[in-house]
C-alpha cells in the first residue's frame, strides 16, 4: 500500500464504491444526535455483498473500507459493537481486509491519506478540528513513510561509508515534518475536544475473537523509525511489546519492516561501535560525521516526543480523559519512558564522541 504518492491516495479519495457520499454527510448529525438505529441501518443498507467485494479493485476496498469503518467507529462510540448488531457485518469486514492484506477494520490512513479532502471528507463529528487532525496526519504520513524508506539503505550501509552521514540527515528531514506538523496541532486541536469528543470514535474492536486498535495515530510509522534508530536493541520490554502489536495491525509493507528490524543492531549501536572501533583517517570522519547527523535525528525525534507527551498530558488527566490508555493503546507512562530512552540514547551517543575526541 503506498502512502507516499499523492497521485495514488488521491485515486483513492475520488472512489465511492458504495455510493456513500450524500448518506456520510449525515454522519455527524446522527452522532450528535446518538441515532443508533440510523447508524445500525445506514451500515446495515451500505455492506457490499460478497460477489461486489470480490469484484471490487484493491483501491475500490480501501474506500469501501474507509466509508464502512466510520459506521463501524461511530457505532462503537455509542457503546454499541456494529458486529453483534448489523448481520453480516464482520463477514464484509473480513473479507475487504483480506482483499487488501490488513485488518478486518478501518484504520488512520483509511481515516486521513485516503480520506476526500474538501465537502466529500468522512467525519465522525464535522468540526474544523477534526478536520485539523486529519490534515496534520494525512500532511506527515508520507514523509515518515520516506523515512522508513531511507531506514532500509542505511542498515545495508557501514556507517564509516562516505554516504551514511547524508542518508541520515535527508532521513531527520522527513522526521521533521511530523514534528512542526506536531506543532500545529497544538494550536489547532484542543485537549479537551479529543479527549472527550474524538477520543471516543477510536475505540478498539473485536472481530473474530481479537481486538483492533482503531485509525489511532498509533498505526504510523514514527515507532519504525525508533526501532530502526535505537529500539531494536535498546528499547524496553513494554515499548517492544507495543512495538509489535503495533507492527501486526499496520500496512503490509511495515510488518515486514519491522519483521526485518525487529531483530538487527540499531544504527545507535552500529555508530556506537564504529567509534568505538579502530579506522582509518578517512573513515574515522565519515564516522564522526555519522555521529552528528544520528545525534541530530534523535534530538529531532526527541522534540517529536516532547510534543507528542505534552499533548497526551493534557488530554488523558485525570479529570478530563474518559480513557486510561491512548487511541493506540499506549498509556502516557509508556511515552513518558520512549522520550527518556530516546535521550538517554542520544546522551550516551554524545558520551562515546567525546570521548574519541579526547583520544590522542
Amino acid at each position: 500500500m503506498d502512502v507516499i504518492s499523492e497521485e495514488n491516495n488521491e485515486q483513492i479519495r475520488r472512489l465511492d464504491p458504495l455510493r456513500l457520499d450524500d448518506d456520510l454527510r449525515a454522519l455527524p448529525a446522527l452522532n450528535m444526535a446518538a441515532d443508533v438505529a440510523a447508524l445500525v441501518r445506514a451500515l446495515g443498507g451500505a455492506l457490499p455483498s460478497e460477489a461486489s467485494i470480490a469484484a471490487f479493485t484493491t483501491t475500490e476496498c480501501l474506500a469501501a473500507m474507509r466509508d464502512l469503518g466510520m459506521y463501524l467507529g461511530s457505532l462503537q462510540r455509542h457503546g454499541v459493537s456494529a458486529f453483534e448488531a448489523v448481520p453480516g457485518a464482520a463477514r464484509s469486514f473480513q473479507l475487504l481486509g483480506r482483499r487488501t492484506r490488513m485488518i478486518p477494520r478501518d484504520t488512520v490512513y483509511h481515516y486521513t491519506s485516503w480520506n476526500p479532502i474538501g465537502e466529500r471528507e468522512r467525519l465522525y463529528t464535522g468540526h474544523p478540528m477534526e478536520r485539523n487532525l486529519i490534515n496534520a496526519v494525512r500532511t506527515c504520513v508520507p514523509h515518515l513513510a520516506r523515512a522508513v524508506d531511507i531506514g532500509r539503505s542505511l542498515l545495508d550501509e557501514d556507517p564509516a561509508a562516505p554516504t551514511h552521514a547524508d542518508r541520515l540527515a535527508s532521513l531527520t528531514s522527513h522526521i521533521a515534518v511530523a514534528d512542526t506538523v506536531m506543532s500545529g496541532v497544538r494550536v489547532t486541536v484542543a485537549p479537551e475536544f479529543f479527549a472527550r469528543v474524538l477520543r471516543p470514535f477510536y475505540e478498539d474492536v473485536r472481530v473474530g475473537g481479537r481486538a483492533y486498535m482503531g485509525p489511532a495515530a498509533a498505526h504510523i510509522p514514527i515507532f519504525l523509525i525508533d526501532l530502526l534508530l535505537w529500539a531494536s536493541d535498546r528499547g524496553s520490554p513494554d515499548y517492544l511489546q507495543f512495538c509489535a502489536e503495533v507492527a501486526s495491525q499496520t500496512l503490509p509493507q511495515w510488518q515486514q519492516r519491522y519483521a526485518e528490524w525487529a531483530g538487527t543492531p540499531s544504527v545507535t549501536s552500529r555508530v556506537v561501535a564504529a567509534l568505538e572501533g579502530p579506522g582509518t583517517s578517512s573513515a574515522d570522519e565519515h564516522v564522526e560525521s555519522s555521529a552528528r547527523s544520528l545525534r541530530h535525528a534523535l534530538q529531532t525525534l526527541t522534540a517529536f516526543r516532547g510534543k507528542h507527551l505534552v499533548m497526551a498530558r493534557r488530554a488523558y488527566q485525570e479529570e478530563l480523559r474518559l480513557y486510561e490508555l491512548g487511541s493506540g493503546g499506549g498509556s502516557v507512562g509508556l511515552l513518558e519512558e520512549i522520550l527518556a530512552l530516546t535521550r538517554k540514547n542520544s546522551a550516551m551517543l554524545n558520551a562515546t564522541a567525546g570521548q574519541r575526541v579526547q583520544l590522542p
